[in-house]
């Protein structure tokens, strides 16, 4: 029986990159999100994607379509086992793209669809990621900048975007900027002024998730950045606020499928 092989790949000359490549898993894990723009594609079997939007079967030939923030899950059909690609783009890199198009896209601009059948492009972007998989090439980056052009000319959503709520946009930064010490919900609304259940409400309706829940994805993305770079263990559980190694061991599988100690051996750079 093949075990499930995950590897982690980045690359010092292109910093807005990252390629996790899962092969023969049958791992579930926990709705999360992530602050890219995730693509993915599957190179075996089925999936169940799902998003806010619903949920969707992944086969070969479609990519599925992640917006920065937003919660989702890919996890396998009873009894079988998938092989896929997740493809990690930083927001700032993208929204520099769109706004080679369009003028309003200050930060990444909404895209149409969570899933995308489109051949041409699914077989040119599957082809450029598998190639950097097997070794780093500028010229394969050239041809994925080329390609990410025609994806948003072709998938950014035309509508006029209306900027969140500031209060929120506060929360959320200050959510981003206290890592090492989460609030808890009251503590979190009483420092906003806002009622807990309020907030809550509204929270949802602009992020997809609680605030504790992004927070929690905020949390588990900075530990992926320490594992990366070679942080001891009980130091990331420190700096990214658990409790101890073993709260930080439970959750962080709970959202990646991995171990801390297997994201980290499996980071390739």
């Amino acid at each position: 029986m093949n075990e499930t092989k995950t590897t982690m790949t980045g690359y010092r000359e292109v910093p807005f990159l990252q390629i996790r490549r899962t092969l023969q898993s049958e791992r579930a894990y926990e709705s999360h999100a992530h602050p890219t723009l995730s693509i993915g594609f599957m190179m075996e079997g089925k999936t169940c994607f799902q998003t806010p939007h619903g949920s969707f079967l992944l086969e070969q030939g479609a990519l599925a379509i992640i917006p920065p923030h937003t919660q989702h899950s890919c996890n396998p059909i009873k009894e079988s086992k998938r092989s896929y690609v997740m493809v990690y783009l930083d927001a700032e890199f993208c929204a520099r793209i769109q706004a080679r198009h369009f003028k309003e896209a200050s930060t990444l601009l909404p895209l149409t669809s969570p899933l995308i059948f489109h051949k041409a492009l699914f077989e040119e972007f599957t082809r450029i990621i598998k190639a950097l998989i097997e070794g780093y090439s500028p010229l394969h980056v050239k041809a994925l900048e080329a390609l990410l052009e025609t994806f948003f000319w072709l998938y950014t959503k035309r509508c006029v975007i209306q900027e969140t709520e500031k209060t929120l946009h506060d929360v959320v930064r200050f959510l981003e900027s206290r890592i090492d010490e989460p609030l808890s919900l009251n503590d979190l609304a009483k420092r906003f002024g806002l009622n807990p259940f309020v907030l809550t409400r509204h929270f949802k309706q602009a992020y997809g998730c609680t605030p504790k829940h992004y927070s929690l994805d905020v949390r588990i993305d900075h530990a992926k950045k320490l594992l990366q770079g070679g942080t001891p263990l009980a130091l990331c559980a420190q700096y990214c606020g658990f409790v101890d190694q073993s709260h930080f061991h439970h959750f962080f599988k709970r959202h990646t499928a991995l171990t801390p100690k297997e994201y980290q051996v499996n980071f390739i750079q």
